[in-house]
């Protein structure tokens, strides 16, 4: 513990930032089993709000779409403010009482939605947690299209600071970065290779420091070649990060939820745990007996250091060969899917780590099997399951991702991912259709799989 740290922990705060809050659960947005009950218990109104993990619409061959963003107050939204628009992308940062409360977390939208008059289908939506009640807020990027020849299409998502470096300056680089980066890796799974367009969400009380973020924003985009729309900060008042993204594919989606079929063949990308490097590094400067017993377990202090480095490495620095890799193994738009020549489906992973294929299962309304968890850091991951430091050590960083295809073609994808260092495997096989489930197989850790089993079961019994 050291008081360097400390004061940097207050920093953050006194700018209505909570930089610890993300470490247990390797994220600080609300999860996606509170949200969905939350969208349950929604009374029925002109908003239909969604909880997938992107939004796609048909891309008018040259035609890039208009985001139009209207910000409000969760509490008392200024529906004039409306846009006419059928579709959005909605971002929110909800006080931390409702994280766990999915009825009271029911009743804040509804509030904040009753008074809309245009309908609006948002199938994609953030919803980020703060301790500062003044800090809430609510964000609709709505999309506008445009009339045209169908070519393929636009993917959109959206994405926070799910996770930070609380070492750093609240205004490094790394933090603008991660939520843009985030966006890019959802849009390279779902094979998009052109027109990226991000559009960053951002604010803190200072104006140096939006100076700072800008600057950081534009080093980002000119560094990829990348095209931004910068519509300000939000003018809250409080340090937030956030982005929206677009870009297009001319091949159909790997989205074939409803062709997977038993003994297709699951391939992560990269290994799980990922994030553990970086939740650990930071639970050592908050205590210093974490160093003590890494120690006794054969883990030195800068072996955690680099994974911590490579964590936020791969948390700041997209992945657009993914994209390529899902689009050559997409059919051309229009043409018919075709199980022995493409992927089936894609699914992140990420923070949610192997929960995150009960996300597919669900999706899929399939029985999947687990026989392997490949760890990026296994020993640390164990110390941190062991010593119960974090709820999840499987939660992973960008580029871990989950890809069902048939064995015919599993090995040339397992080839092209490897061969650009993604370090992919084969961890199961889809056991049968018509009832959402995942197990472990005799071959998976014991360890990982009884925690995580666990974990699962209390996320699908609302505990």
């Amino acid at each position: 513990m050291t008081e360097e740290f400390w004061q940097r922990i207050e920093e953050y705060r006194r700018l209505g930032f909570d930089p610890l809050r993300w470490i247990a659960t390797g994220s600080n947005e609300i999860d996606i089993w509170t949200l969905d009950r939350a969208v349950k218990e929604m009374k029925r109104s002109s908003i239909k709000l969604d909880t997938n993990w992107f939004d796609a619409f048909h891309y008018a061959e040259g035609k890039t779409p208009d985001l139009t963003r209207r910000v409000f107050s969760i509490c008392d939204p200024a529906v004039e403010n409306e846009v006419e628009l059928k579709h959005a992308l909605a971002m929110f940062r909800v006080h931390k009482e409702i994280e766990n409360d999915s009825t009271l977390f029911a009743g804040i939208l509804n509030n904040f939605f009753k008074n809309f008059r245009c309908k609006v289908s948002i199938n994609k939506s953030a919803f980020a947690v703060t301790e500062h009640k003044d800090a809430q807020f609510a964000l609709l990027d709505y999309i506008g299209l445009h009339r045209g020849d169908k070519v393929g299409f636009t993917v959109a998502d959206n994405a926070t600071a799910h996770v930070i470096d609380p070492t750093l300056e609240p205004d490094s680089e790394i933090h603008t970065d991660i939520p843009m980066t985030r966006c890019i890796d959802h849009l390279n799974l779902l094979g998009c290779t052109s027109g990226f367009d991000l559009y960053p969400i951002y604010d803190s009380p200072q104006e140096s420091s939006l100076d700072i973020i800008g600057k950081n924003l534009d080093a980002f985009t000119s560094r990829y070649n990348l095209k931004m729309e910068d519509y300000s900060s939000l003018k809250i008042g409080k340090l937030f990060f956030g982005a929206t993204g677009i870009a297009n594919t001319f091949k159909e989606l790997p989205t074939s939820y409803d062709q997977l079929e038993e003994t297709m063949q699951i391939i992560i990308t990269n290994p799980l745990g990922s994030l553990t490097g970086l939740s650990l590094y930071t639970l050592a400067q908050i205590d210093e007996k974490i160093i003590s017993t890494l120690e006794n377990k054969g883990i030195n202090d800068q072996a955690l250091v680099s994974a911590k480095d490579e964590c936020i490495k791969n948390l700041s620095e997209p992945h657009f060969s993914l994209g390529k890799i899902i689009s050559k193994y997409c059919p051309g738009f229009g043409a018919s899917f075709q199980k022995d020549e493409n992927i089936v489906a894609a699914h992140p992973l990420g923070s949610d780590g192997i929960l995150g294929l009960w996300k597919l299962a669900r999706t899929s309304n399939c029985h999947l099997v687990v026989n392997d968890i490949p760890m990026m850091f296994e020993e640390i991951a164990r110390l941190a399951s062991s010593e119960s430091l974090v709820a999840n050590p499987t939660a992973a960083m960008n580029g871990c991702h989950a890809i069902v295809a048939t064995k015919d073609i599993s090995n040339l994808i397992l080839g092209e991912l490897q061969r650009h260092n993604f370090r992919a495997t084969v961890i199961g096989f889809v056991a049968s259709k018509g009832e959402p489930n995942v197990t472990f197989g005799n071959n998976a850790k014991d360890h990982f799989a009884a925690n995580i089993g666990l974990s699962i079961l209390n996320k699908i019994a609302g505990k």
